[in-house]
């Protein structure tokens, strides 16, 4: 008779929590659930809960990856508070000089960069680099951007594009090397609001907000070296936010479609390069706008904080195409 461990040169592990990383196809036995798992791909993407933050504030900024996340000002009014993320809890960490709101962010919790905004907008051009322990400010942008759109995956590499107020100038878009911000082709449609994700060298800017404020479904996306017009989204949005690795991989989430803050949405939104899918609700079913967000990949990402009402909580994505732990049952 043909057996699990004939086949794979093993028997099933007898284990008392989830192995972590998994593998596609791994089998174990949790000794503490009396349940047999698997480790099968996901086709969609969902969202699961992750660990609050210790308070509750939108237009915070975030970055770094989905295990090792910092969360950086916010607020109103505005605070310098920083938090630490490891996958299951928050913690304090350093403060940053000042607060700071509206704000991009780019990097990983040990080498991260945060530019841009503020409140009253605009004010903000200021750069600050974070080394896991303190924040540097360094060279400030050309020109003030708060409430725009951003992407980037490294603390020396990031672009930011719209700003406040809504005008003509909300087109702006700026590069940033590691040392100095550069202007460069502004987007074709000037914005704020904007869902943006990807690397300095290929990003996507995402609805928004135009003058004198409708909501827009306008999507952009940057080559390295100039915007093109894509595939807009499946309906207007702007307040969203955004995470992915580059123009052709990419997710957007929560939001608001009605007139000013209204009509909150929970909806994610996944991008290949060419079209938009829906890929459900966020998991706590509830729209959210201004949220915080890390992770840099299609695949793995974190939603954390936001409005309509504040709140402190936390969200996990995981993307298609990625290991997920389900139950063996008989049924």
């Amino acid at each position: 008779m043909t057996t699990y461990k004939g086949i794979n040169g093993f028997a099933v592990q007898s284990v008392a929590t989830d192995p972590s990383p998994l593998d596609e196809g791994q089998v174990w036995y949790n000794n503490a659930t009396y349940a047999f798992k698997l480790a099968t791909l996901t086709t969609s993407g969902t969202w699961a809960s992750g660990g609050n933050t210790p308070d509750s504030v939108y237009g915070r900024t975030g970055f770094g990856t989905q295990t090792a996340a910092i969360g950086a000002g916010g607020g109103d009014p505005i605070t310098a508070t920083a938090i630490s993320y490891d996958g299951t809890t928050w913690t304090a960490t350093t403060s940053m000089p000042s607060g700071q709101q509206y704000a991009g962010g780019s990097g990983t919790q040990t080498a991260g960069l945060i530019f841009g905004g503020g409140l009253p907008a605009p004010t903000g051009t200021r750069t600050m680099t974070f080394n896991g322990s303190s924040w540097t400010t360094v060279n400030s942008m050309n020109n003030p951007h708060a409430v725009g759109g951003w992407a980037g995956l490294t603390q020396t590499a990031a672009l930011s594009f719209g700003q406040n107020p809504v005008s003509p100038s909300s087109a702006l878009s700026e590069i940033w090397n590691g040392t100095s911000w550069t202007a460069t082709p502004n987007l074709n449609t000037g914005r704020i609001l904007i869902a943006g994700f990807g690397s300095a060298s290929s990003a996507i800017a995402a609805g928004g907000q135009t003058s004198p404020a409708p909501k827009s479904s306008a999507v952009e996306s940057w080559s390295g070296s100039a915007w093109t017009n894509t595939t807009s989204l499946p309906s207007t949005l702007a307040y969203m936010s955004g995470r992915g690795s580059s123009n052709t991989s990419g997710l957007v989430f929560g939001g608001a479609a009605g007139p000013g803050e209204s009509a909150e949405t929970s909806q994610t939104s996944l991008w290949n390069g060419t079209a938009w899918t829906a890929s459900g609700s966020m998991a706590r079913g509830t729209g959210r706008i201004y949220m915080a967000s890390a992770g840099n990949s299609t695949g793995s990402a974190l939603a954390f904080n936001g409005a309509n009402p504040w709140t402190d909580a936390t969200e996990e994505w995981t993307g298609p195409g990625s290991p997920v732990t389900r139950t063996i049952t008989t049924s």
